[in-house]
């Protein structure tokens, strides 16, 4: 049995090295994301389901599909989304003054 040429070991630690190194720092991002939004549901009692492109999307899904099995609760989702966004001065996502006053207007 012959043993592995020392490059194989280089790469070898290093792709182990990328890989759990960049695990780990996905890890530690996603936790800080979710411990800030846990703030926020603390501090405010509510938070933005969706981003800016998404709650529009969702709008003109419900407009496009009014009979749609799913529209009752698309509409729910869409009204506690918009109710957090007029109630709370701290958002998940980056909402810009525009995307709020077109947004909390309507």
């Amino acid at each position: 049995m012959t043993a592995l040429p020392l490059d194989v070991w280089i790469m070898m630690l290093f792709s182990a090295a990328v890989f759990f190194g960049g695990s780990l720092w996905m890890l530690i991002y996603t936790l800080r994301q979710e411990d800030r939004k846990l703030r926020i549901l603390r501090e405010h009692g509510a938070l933005d389901t969706y981003a800016p492109a998404a709650l529009r999307d969702l709008r003109a899904w419900i407009e496009a599909h009014p009979n749609d099995l799913d529209v009752d609760t698309a509409r729910r989702r869409y009204d506690e989304c918009v109710e957090a966004l007029r109630s709370t001065d701290e958002h998940v996502y980056d909402w810009s003054e525009a995307d709020l006053n077109q947004i909390t207007k309507a």
